[in-house]
């Protein structure tokens, strides 16, 4: 199991940050930064601060299928999901779902994640990658079990 630490958090959205500039070059003030909730908020916010970007918003996006809610189906956003986004951030990469229904919505998004267990998504800035079949423990799902 690969349990992140606050520490780690903080690392990995810094080298995200870091990525973003070695790639894209400046990124300009005007950008708009969404986080995908729930995971991808925290990261987002580190990195927005990093980069000086204060349009930042979230996009929540959930699996249904047959009316249950995380079964395997149709990956539908909720929420006030804003119409364009320049940079996308969520915390991992673990089916591609996710992945797949923020191209679909915004195709010409730069996309990050903390954590990629897919072997490398391709055009996705990653922090960190780790196997596919290693679980992945953030900081902020050990305070939901308190």
């Amino acid at each position: 199991m690969l349990k992140l630490s606050w520490t780690d958090i903080e690392t990995l959205s810094a080298s995200i940050a870091d990525q973003l500039i070695e790639r894209h070059g400046p990124i300009d003030p005007d950008t708009v930064l969404v986080g995908v909730a729930r995971g991808g908020l925290i990261p987002a916010a580190l990195v927005a601060h990093r980069l000086g970007l204060r349009k930042m918003t979230s996009l929540g996006l959930m699996s249904y299928a047959d009316g249950v809610e995380g079964a395997q189906g149709t990956m539908q956003a909720y929420g006030a999901a804003p119409d364009s986004a320049a940079i996308v951030i969520d915390d991992i990469i673990d089916s591609g779902r996710t992945l797949e229904a923020v191209r679909a919505r915004y195709p010409d998004a730069i996309v990050a994640a903390l954590v990629d267990k897919t072997g490398g998504a391709p055009g996705v800035v990653i922090g960190r990658q780790t196997p596919a079949d290693e679980w992945v423990e953030f900081p902020w799902e050990a305070i939901g079990a308190l």
